[in-house]
């Protein structure tokens, strides 16, 4: 089973709730910014959290409706980035 890894910068972050209104698992929003759930906090405020293929679909989709495209995804075994509908 593929894993795939989802890179969010949180300084860009500016708490439209979209992330969260597609899967409140994984993302919360609180103070104006949203917090990625159960995620590691890597430099410069990007936190990141490594995630099963059955969790992509939510996850596409909150990355293609931020509003400031601060939610990438990465195929962990290769760290090719997951192409967006934009």
């Amino acid at each position: 089973m593929t894993e795939f890894i989802i890179r969010y910068d949180r300084k860009a972050c500016i708490g439209a709730g979209v992330c969260e209104a597609f899967s409140e698992k994984h993302w919360k929003v609180a103070n104006g910014k949203a917090d990625l759930v159960g995620s590691t906090q890597r430099a410069n405020g990007i936190f990141e959290k490594v995630i099963q293929e059955s969790e992509l679909g939510v996850n596409k989709s909150a990355a293609e409706g931020c509003p400031p495209n601060c939610i990438k995804i990465f195929v962990k075994e290769t760290s090719e980035e997951v192409k967006l509908d934009r």
